[in-house]
């Protein structure tokens, strides 16, 4: 096989993967019982600023990585993933990032964030980790229901130690406008 079919063989289409995990959003439950809740467009930034490809890479953080932001359990000698699993993982995935944001922040709150909100911040959680989350000042904000504040600290999270990344400031700002649309 050429290197490129084999290049193209290792990739997958953000859109066929999004398509399939909506297509089964009520198959997938939080932990407090919810179905998966990001919308279309978070997919699509979530999606789009991952890439999608079946095989192991390492992530600009170096990060070993496969299908569409999946880092759970990767080795550098996993088989090429089919659209399915990469579907499932995605799914899994924003599950992790649904999970944070109902128990550690709408729990506090005892009320379910804006759905443009819940996109926005879900997005950035899915990409940084619940952890991570929780020791910025965007939680902080949050839990004190200051959602716009919250969503202008999107912005502050784009380096890879002391270097900015071009693809992170992208993001930033796709999940800052999400954010940022349901408080007009």
């Amino acid at each position: 096989m050429s290197r490129r079919k084999i290049a193209t063989a290792a990739l997958c289409s953000v859109s066929v993967i999004i398509a399939m995990a909506l297509s089964n959003s009520d198959s997938y439950r939080s932990q407090q019982g919810n179905a998966l809740r990001f919308s279309q467009a978070a997919m699509e930034v979530m999606g789009n600023a991952e890439g999608c490809r079946r095989d192991v890479y390492q992530c600009p953080a170096r990060i070993s990585t496969q299908g569409i932001g999946h880092t759970r359990r990767v080795t550098g000698t996993a088989t090429l993933a089919d659209d399915q699993q990469v579907a499932r993982w995605f799914a899994e995935d924003q599950l992790d990032a649904q999970n944070c944001l109902e128990q550690n922040v709408e729990r506090k709150l005892g009320v379910r964030l804006p759905q443009n909100v819940f996109d926005g911040v879900g997005s950035f959680v899915f990409n940084v980790g619940c952890s991570n989350f929780l020791t910025s000042t965007l939680y902080r904000y949050l839990t004190a229901g200051s959602y716009l504040a919250a969503c202008h600290q999107l912005s502050r999270w784009v380096y890879t130690g002391q270097e900015v990344l071009p693809g992170l400031v992208a993001r930033r700002a796709k999940e800052q406008a999400l954010c940022l649309a349901a408080q007009k």
